[in-house]
């Protein structure tokens, strides 16, 4: 049986792929959400909780997005 792993962080491909749009209209959606929540740095990472508060989406919703097995 695989384990099953949780991703924490979100990335642009999750939110193109979650939202549908293109990898441009997703990176300055990750800009957005950076401004919102005050991290302006690249290296500050976006979570998919913070993602879930966000959007609006539930983050029970987003699990498909988040798993990764191994």
């Amino acid at each position: 049986m695989p384990l099953k792993f949780l991703r924490i962080c979100l990335t642009t491909n999750d939110i193109a792929n979650i939202e549908n749009i293109s990898p441009r209209s997703a990176t300055q959606r990750m800009q957005d959400i950076r401004v919102f929540f005050r991290k302006p740095e690249k290296r500050k990472k976006i979570t998919f909780k913070e993602y879930s508060e966000y959007s609006g989406i539930p983050l029970e919703e987003l699990e498909q997005y988040r798993s990764s097995n191994i």
